[in-house]
């Protein structure tokens, strides 16, 4: 008789198999007994876990772009990572495909969002290096979509890209783009740019960012991005999401004496 242990592995194993072979007509037949019961969270989680384990990648976008189209916010697309780099090849093909800019930002936005996530991976730095051009390209659409373009430059940009947030963050008409904008900024410190290099580029930015910025939102926004690149505490994220003006203020001569030190 085998352990617990040896049962839950086997188990799992089955439960692998099971989903590594499931069919497209076996994943119709799913999602048309969740529309009818209007997609229970827990087994819509098991069926999104489902959609990532077999082989149907297309079927599989198939449901994340009517989940898009229908903002019905179901994440279909949590899983789609499970693909590997069959699946962010896929996706890329896609991209050629897709006339509608809105899907194809969001295309874009879900590769940069796998990618993210796959650092370890020998394909992440191939791949980041064919989609920032393509970012780039889209960069001019209007604000909502631009939002996660500047977000997914963050993810995957390297210093080459910097400049192009810095404008963003100075420049945008719209206020959540320039927040994104200094968020990225830092971000990009996790992933692909040396901190010491965003340090230097960035400094007398962050600066003039911080000290002429008239949305205190965006304003917070930009102090917390800066103080996390640069290893300094002025504001607290709370103060920030409640926006309070008082401390967002002291904060803010705080932040631009600093970086307009030499």
């Amino acid at each position: 008789m085998p352990n617990t242990a040896e049962k839950f592995l086997q188990e799992l194993e089955q439960q692998r198999i099971r989903r590594e072979n499931l069919t497209r007509e076996d994943l119709e037949k799913t999602y048309s007994v969740l529309e009818q019961e209007n997609f229970p969270d827990d087994k819509t989680i098991e069926f999104t876990a489902d959609l990532g384990a077999c082989k149907e990648i297309a079927y599989h976008y198939e449901l994340i772009c009517k989940d898009w189209e229908k903002e019905r916010r179901l994440h279909f697309e949590n899983r789609f990572d499970r693909h590997g780099s069959a699946g962010i090849e896929f996706l890329f093909e896609q991209l050629n495909k897709i006339s509608n800019e809105k899907l194809k930002i969001f295309t874009v936005y879900l590769i940069a969002e796998i990618l993210s996530k796959s650092e370890h991976r020998d394909y992440y730095t191939s791949f980041c290096n064919r989609l920032i051009p393509i970012i780039i390209s889209l960069i001019g659409t209007n604000n909502m979509l631009r939002r996660k373009l500047i977000i997914a430059l963050g993810w995957i940009g390297t210093s080459k890209e910097i400049d192009i947030l810095i404008r963003q963050m100075l420049y945008d008409e719209d206020s959540l783009c320039r927040a994104w904008s200094a968020t990225s900024l830092m971000q990009m410190s996790f992933r692909r740019v040396k901190q010491e290099t965003l340090r230097k580029k960035t400094k007398t930015a962050f600066a003039q960012g911080i000290a002429e910025e008239k949305d205190f939102y965006v304003c917070g926004t930009m102090i917390e991005s800066a103080q996390t690149l640069f290893d300094k505490k002025w504001l607290s994220s709370f103060a920030v999401e409640n926006i309070d003006t008082e401390k967002i203020e002291k904060a803010r001569k705080s932040a631009v004496r600093f970086l307009n030190k030499d």
